[in-house]
């Protein structure tokens, strides 16, 4: 996997915005955005909202984020080696994006 291009101190980008602790995940994982990213990930919480999801897991190049859709925000994001024996709980949608 591509490192992805740097991009994203904003607490807010668009319509999505990224709690504070989803923020700490992704610093202390390294983990960054590109705008190209961020535009697909805003393109999955348009279709997750029109589909009345709550609660998803967008993931996004081997990144898994946990969203709350009405809020329109991450809650939690999860690197690839996070991943492994991961349980997501309380979620009901998932979307590739």
């Amino acid at each position: 996997m591509a490192t992805p291009a740097v991009r994203h101190a904003a607490k807010d980008v668009g319509t999505i915005r990224f709690s504070a602790h989803s923020r700490q995940r992704m610093l202390k994982r390294g983990l960054q955005f590109s705008a190209g990213q961020l535009a697909r990930i805003e393109e999955a919480l348009i279709t997750l909202q029109h589909k009345g999801s709550r609660t998803s897991v967008v993931m996004v190049d081997g990144a898994a984020l946990v969203v709350s859709v009405p809020q329109a925000t991450v809650v939690t994001v999860v690197d690839q080696a996070g991943l492994r024996d991961q349980v997501f709980t309380n979620i009901d949608s998932a979307v590739f994006a």
